[in-house]
């Protein structure tokens, strides 16, 4: 049976910004050098992109390049953005607008978008009609033979300071997106861009006004078409989780990336920054499947994969449709009576073990602990083995 397949990168709230303009909100300023790599996140990614030769077809941006509006952050966010892209040999860069990108306050002019707009060098989008729709409706369409990309802008209504509180999608809109795909309801890959959260985001006490207005019936419409993920920025706490259609028995991964570079993100969330690769893989009538592969910055260390509690897990997935307990039972199956097994082989022989989230891996652990099989590592870490200790204890 044949599948599509896609691999994107995410970059998300850089908050790039010169570094005499403001106090400093980011790792990553307009006018710092490169000459210590592992201190710069651009130049850090880019040795890795280059050493563990790391390719994807898009690179997706949920927005704010820049902090609080500063035009040299928001060019050089842009700019850095292209150059990771191209690095990464992706055929182009896909990106929405977030709350930082757009002068509400008035700061540098009366014209809250006249810096974004500016900006050109194919911002928000390469193609100048998909831009004229993104900035007109407040969403665009991004087509091509395997996938689609809606990109919102959920900061389209952001005309003043008091109009910037949050997210919003207009009840106009949510109807365009809904005609739209009633033509083009096909098998594509789907996927969802925006910088807002369309569903309550308020662990660690980060606040739950800022959610995208209408976003629960943005939802119901993506949902009613498939949509294989909803990617998005501004909250700094990298999460994966799904929203569940009860009408429907279906689900919807939603992917909040976290930050490239923002400061901000230890001072409210105890959370590192990130940089996403995802792979997905869709098999005709059914959800895609994605593996995600993250990447931590480490100030004076660069990025790594890293083994850290409390952060986002380095290697997870979602698009498993299964029930969790026949995935231990398999598991048990596959090692038998033997005493340690390769944890690749039993990866190998079921595959579903890669498209399960953060949460169903920790319960896949738990289980497997009851029944006395003992992993190397966590699944975050892609253990070597797996040990069978009543095996063991019986020999």
């Amino acid at each position: 049976m044949s599948s599509k397949k896609l691999s994107i990168a995410i970059i998300s709230d850089m908050h790039c910004h010169y570094s005499e303009s403001s106090s400093k909100d980011t790792y990553l300023t307009s006018n710092m050098l490169r000459t210590d790599p592992n201190n710069h996140p651009v130049e850090s990614i880019l040795k890795i992109i280059k050493k563990e030769k790391i390719k994807v077809d898009l690179t997706l941006c949920p927005g704010d390049f820049t902090n609080k509006t500063d035009a040299q952050g928001f060019i050089s966010g842009w700019d850095f953005t292209l150059e990771i892209n191209k690095e990464l040999e992706g055929k182009e860069v896909i990106a929405t607008l977030g709350n930082h990108d757009v002068d509400s306050y008035e700061t540098f002019s009366n014209y809250s978008l006249e810096i974004a707009k500016g900006i050109k060098k194919g911002f928000p989008l390469k193609d100048d009609d998909d831009c004229d729709k993104f900035w007109s409706k407040g969403c665009v369409f991004i087509e091509a033979d395997d996938y689609r990309i809606l990109v919102i802008n959920s900061s389209h209504y952001h005309h003043n300071k008091k109009a910037s509180g949050g997210g919003k999608v207009g009840e106009d809109l949510i109807d365009y997106i809904d005609e739209y795909l009633v033509k083009h309801n096909d098998d594509k890959i789907n996927i969802a861009l925006a910088h807002h959260h369309p569903i309550d985001h308020s662990r660690f006490k980060l606040g739950e006004e800022d959610k995208i207005i209408n976003g629960d019936a943005l939802l119901e419409v993506l949902g009613k078409y498939n949509f294989d993920l909803f990617i998005h920025g501004h909250k700094h706490d990298p999460l994966l989780r799904y929203h569940n259609f009860h009408s429907s028995g279906t689900k919807i991964p939603i992917l909040s990336s976290g930050s490239f570079s923002a400061i901000s993100n230890l001072g409210w969330t105890s959370r590192r920054n990130t940089f996403h690769k995802i792979d997905l893989v869709k098999t005709k009538g059914k959800p895609s499947k994605g593996r995600i592969t993250t990447w931590t910055f480490i100030p004076k260390n660069g990025w790594k994969i890293v083994n850290d509690d409390e952060g986002f897990d380095s290697y997870t997935g979602f698009g498993f449709d299964g029930i969790l307990q026949d995935v231990v039972d398999k598991i048990i199956a596959e090692v038998g009576n033997e005493t340690v097994k390769n944890w690749s082989d039993v990866v190998k022989a079921i595959p579903d073990i890669e498209y399960l989230t953060p949460n169903e891996a920790k319960h896949i652990e738990l289980k497997l602990k009851d029944e006395g099989l003992i992993l190397s590592g966590k699944l975050s870490q892609i253990p070597e083995i797996i040990s069978n200790t009543k095996a063991i204890d019986g020999n």
